[in-house]
C-alpha cells in the first residue's frame, strides 16, 4: 500500500510506500500521474519506503503496466530507506536505461531533495 503525499517540487511525486503494494496502488499511481503531468511530460519520485513486503501479484502485474507505459516520463528516483534488500533493489533499478535511482537514509532527506532538482 502507498500514500500519496504533498510535494515541495511540482515536478516531484512523493509516495509512502508500506506493507504489499496492490493493484489498487499501481491504478491510484497511474491516474495522479495521468491528473497531473501531460503524456510527453516527465517526472521524478521520491519514495519513503520504511519497510516492504512485496507485491500482491495483481499489484505486480498493474506495477508493471504502468512502468511500461509512463517509462519515458521516469526522470528520478530517490528511495529512502534503511532496508539494506531495498538498497538493492534501488541500486539495481538504476542501470536501467534512462532511469537515475539513488538511496538516502531518512537524516538525508535534503541531500534527496538537492539531487532531484539537480539537472
Amino acid at each position: 500500500m502507498f500514500t500519496i503525499l504533498s510535494s515541495r517540487d511540482p515536478s516531484t511525486i512523493v509516495i509512502d510506500i508500506s506493507e504489499k503494494l496492490t493493484g489498487h496502488d499501481a491504478k491510484m499511481l497511474d491516474d495522479y500521474i495521468q491528473g497531473f503531468f501531460d503524456d510527453d511530460q516527465s517526472f521524478n519520485v521520491l519514495a519513503f519506503v520504511p519497510e516492504l513486503n512485496g507485491s500482491t501479484l495483481e499489484g505486480f502485474w498493474e506495477g508493471t503496466k504502468v512502468n511500461v507505459k509512463r517509462w519515458k516520463q521516469f526522470s528520478k528516483f530517490a528511495v529512502v530507506t534503511e532496508r539494506a534488500l531495498i538498497e538493492l533493489g534501488t541500486q539495481a533499478a538504476g542501470y536501467l536505461p534512462g532511469l537515475q535511482a539513488q538511496v538516502y537514509k531518512p537524516n538525508q532527506l535534503e541531500e534527496a531533495w538537492n539531487w532531484l532538482k539537480e539537472d
